[in-house]
């Protein structure tokens, strides 16, 4: 075999992986990526480079490592786009020992038919080893590959260089994908590689005049104003819940005649609750750390990457500061059975102005759950009761504000068989039935806890709000919606749901709302009408609110019947409005004062050093 057949095989091996990713990527989007001629074209380009060392320098062994290394890239990124719709961010790299904590959930995101990746490397390697590993290669300069290596590099690279130039730039050519028909198409088009330098790029954008700008004349034009109670009954206290993976299809579902949720159920029947079982999951790639931001404040997740580890020292207006602004002796602490450097939770919780944070050594494991052996959500929530009856994180005579994190529902939902209470048909898919007991065991734990606060005197004085931090059933529920145990049980949207309990007005929301819309409603149910910020999203209290939100991947979900494409577009640009705010530190770099809210501009260190 000549080094030529030789750099043909590598070339095809190298090519297939790409369009191999191209297809895994498209199976849970679309597949308009793949009549795009920049598809084929930049997966050339690159192919051709990674060909470096094996046509200049015949190093065979080198091209193996690449390919190899391009594999695991390749499968970790499907594994991460799994889960979260994206690429791994450029950042997050640097946050692989997190991992540990989530082994169960990554492994869950592993497919068999991954390892075809390393079967491509494998076969060339194998033709390699019989054909050609013995073999004098040929003098380097005599046969010029160096000429024509290069030569064919500068034509290949014709193409993504006049789509650069014709779009003004890369950043703005990808950025012309950002739309609801073309959003998943951007990496299949320009490759992990290229989709990893926009998010080097876009952290390198100056803040410019023209960007505070767009910024103060979108917020302008977002009016949204505080609704009144009449006679309203607000609560002095409130515990926010944010359960781990939580759908809203288990809640009220009879499965093969078992009550999934029979507590949550019961509650929802109160006249005192607000329940909207259609909230959109807008989370991105921080997931529960990103529904923490927008239900604690209104934003939406930054455009790459996580806002906790890249800009935690932006200034947050927030749920908690208006809180405060109201009763200004209130308590505030979030708990969680993680660590605390987990998603940089230590940084972000005084961001948003609790007073503090009670990690994983605050509590004692007496009921491990999940592969990583965590506290489980009924022993969670009965320790953290202890703690407001002993004071630790509440005071009886004043205001309090709680955010309780649970970890149990998270993938892959792993119960031990002592802690099941119910049990369903062996021919329910494993992953459906896993999903249901661990939900029906996060809906004990919750009533557990309402009973013991009752018990304490202080749930009549509490408002309680229960919603999923996200879905969690990933790309499981194309196949679950499908199966015949979970068509008509298993939602085909991505909906979490919001239960108020003790809320001064009862009602039943059924229209589509985003988790952006969380945060408005939590001041209005509040009372905390003074404060200036009012989010980014809309009040499900307003009766100008329209039925409908965008997710991540700007797919609209809900009832759009009247809205014109301008209405629908402004709501769109909502999301890069958001990643400006946070990106460029915009309320602290405002140093404004308006009626409710005094933003300053007063450093980190300083907002951080009353924090336990």
């Amino acid at each position: 075999m000549t080094e030529s057949r030789l750099t043909i095989v590598f070339l095809l091996s190298i090519l297939l992986k790409w369009i191999l990713f191209d297809f895994f990527w498209c199976l849970q989007t679309t597949f308009t990526s793949f009549s795009r001629p920049e598809t084929y074209l930049n997966a050339l380009w690159l192919t051709w480079l990674l060909l470096f060392p094996l046509i200049c320098f015949r190093a065979v062994k080198t091209t193996l490592v690449i390919c190899f290394l391009l594999d695991l890239l390749l499968i970790a990124n499907l594994m991460y786009f799994r889960t979260y719709y994206t690429i791994i961010p450029l950042n997050s790299y640097l946050l692989a020992g997190n991992l540990k904590d989530f082994t169960g959930s990554v492994w869950l995101s592993f497919r068999v038919t991954d390892l075809l990746f390393f079967l491509l490397t494998l076969i060339p390697g194998i033709v390699w080893w019989h054909s050609y590993r013995n073999k004098t290669p040929h003098s380097l300069f005599r046969s010029r590959k160096w000429g024509t290596y290069t030569g064919i590099l500068l034509l290949l690279t014709l193409f993504p260089a006049w789509e650069i130039i014709r779009h003004n730039g890369f950043r703005k050519a990808y950025e012309s994908l950002q739309n609801a028909n073309m959003y998943s198409c951007a990496t299949p088009m320009y490759t992990v590689f290229g989709s990893l330098y926009y998010d080097y790029i876009k952290g390198t954008v100056p803040y410019t005049p023209e960007i505070e700008e767009t910024i103060s004349v979108w917020l302008a034009e977002h009016v949204t104003r505080p609704i009144p109670l009449p006679d309203a009954e607000y609560r002095k206290n409130c515990i926010l819940i944010l359960a781990e993976s939580l759908e809203s299809w288990v809640l009220e579902t009879l499965y093969e005649g078992i009550e999934i949720t029979p507590c949550l159920n019961k509650l929802l029947t109160d006249s005192a609750t607000l329940y909207a079982p259609h909230v959109l999951t807008q989370v991105k790639g921080g997931r529960s750390i990103d529904a923490q931001l927008l239900v604690n404040t209104g934003l939406y997740p930054v455009a790459t990457g996580t806002y906790s580890t890249q800009f935690p020292d932006s200034y947050y207006p927030s749920v908690i500061k208006a809180f405060k602004e109201q009763h200004p002796d209130a308590r505030a602490y979030t708990l969680t059975v993680d660590k605390h450097i987990v998603w940089n939770q230590h940084r972000v919780s005084p961001a948003f102005g609790y007073d503090g944070l009670i990690d994983r050594k605050g509590f004692i494991v007496d009921e491990a759950v999940g592969p990583r052996k965590k506290v489980g959500d009924v022993s969670f929530l009965r320790q953290c009761a202890e703690k407001v009856a002993t004071g630790e994180v509440w005071d009886k005579q004043g205001a309090n504000f709680l955010q309780c994190v649970t970890y149990s529902g998270h993938s892959p939902f792993v119960l031990p068989d002592e802690l099941k209470r119910v049990s369903f048909p062996d021919a329910t898919p494993r992953i459906m039935k896993d999903y249901m007991t661990m939900a029906n065991y996060t809906d004990y734990a919750i009533g557990q806890f309402i009973r013991l606060l009752k018990e304490q005197g202080i749930y009549e004085e509490t408002m309680i709000v229960i919603t999923g931090d996200h879905e969690g059933l990933a790309d499981f529920r194309e196949t679950l919606v499908q199966s015949t145990a979970g068509k008509g049980v298993v939602s085909e949207e991505l909906f979490t749901p919001l239960i108020i309990l003790n809320a001064p007005v009862g009602m039943r929301y059924e229209e589509v709302m985003g988790q952006i819309d969380i945060f408005p409603t939590l001041l209005d149910v509040l009372g905390l009408s003074t404060y200036t910020w009012r989010g980014l999203g809309r009040s499900i209290l307003d009766p100008e609110k329209k039925g409908f939100a965008i997710d991540p991947r700007n797919q609209i979900k809900g009832n759009t019947t009247g809205l014109s494409a301008e209405e629908i577009t402004f709501a769109g640009k909502g999301w890069e409005i958001s990643d400006h705010i946070i990106r460029y530190d915009y309320w602290g770099n405002q140093i404004q004062e308006r009626k409710g809210m005094q933003i300053t501009q007063t450093g980190a260190e300083e907002r951080r050093k009353n924090f336990k």
